[in-house]
């Protein structure tokens, strides 16, 4: 039978899609899609505008970190789509935590003060009376650690961040962040709330220059601070080994 010109072979699907026919032909097995025409001994394959359609939403998703069966459920109306929605919000967030992170390690004027807000979420909290880098990290480690032991971690938040008062910088909370669920010793709410944040490329000693920078910067527009900085750490704690390698959000949350 001579080809429709309405129709698309297995041969054009595979090579618009840029994926193999054996591919197209496991989504046949596995029951997300049906070749429109079948014919000839050797069965050759056509499909119309609209499985093609269908067929570039499953690659979508498939990308997108969905299983063949959870797809194969979306398509017929066998599955709550709520849980396959929060999925994919979950790798959004994932998605724009490391483009954030990518963008930051490719600027190379001067950093520049940002006005954000900080978003609640669930943290475990340790605090301790720490003068030195090498105790921060110490302790930001085995918070770390307490944390993903007792609750796991939760992938859209910045794994963890530390806390201290302007006027008492030794006074520092070791957060972590855990699933929104998590219940237990230790474990509470942020709240949300705006800051002035800028991002230090360099070492850990520096931020408290650019703390005071963050209060000069506040005061001459008329913002008043809480009294406390948060660094999040995007690439890991603070270290002495190559200080430029870490990026650090220093905020300053206002009222």
């Amino acid at each position: 039978m001579k080809k429709e010109k309405n129709l698309f072979s297995i041969g054009e699907i595979a090579k618009a899609l840029g994926v193999t026919r054996r591919i197209i032909l496991n989504y046949e097995q596995r029951g997300l899609i049906q070749p429109d025409i079948k014919e000839g001994t050797t069965g050759n394959r056509y499909y119309t505008i609209d499985s093609f359609t269908k067929l570039r939403s499953i690659r979508i998703f498939q990308n997108l970190g969905l299983s063949l069966d959870e797809i194969r459920a979306y398509f017929n109306d066998s599955s709550d789509i709520l849980p396959l929605i929060r999925r994919l919000e979950k790798l959004r967030d994932e998605l724009n935590l490391n483009i954030e992170k990518l963008y930051e390690r490719v600027q190379t004027g001067e950093a520049q003060i940002k006005t954000i807000r900080l978003e609640r979420q669930r943290i475990y909290r340790r605090s301790y009376h720490s003068e030195t880098i090498a105790e921060r990290t110490v302790a930001l480690r085995n918070t770390a650690l307490e944390a993903m032991h007792a609750y796991g971690t939760d992938t859209t938040r910045r794994m963890y961040f530390t806390e201290y008062p302007v006027t008492a910088k030794a006074e520092v909370s070791f957060c972590v962040a855990i699933p929104p669920e998590s219940e237990g010793e230790f474990v509470e709410w942020t709240e949300s709330m705006p800051a002035l944040c800028i991002y230090h490329h360099g070492a850990y000693e520096e931020m408290y220059d650019v703390v005071q920078k963050l209060l000069e910067y506040a005061k001459e527009n008329g913002l008043e601070p809480r009294g406390m900085v948060r660094n999040t750490y995007l690439e890991g704690p603070p270290q002495h080994k190559d200080p430029h390698k870490f990026i650090t959000q220093v905020a300053l949350p206002l009222k």
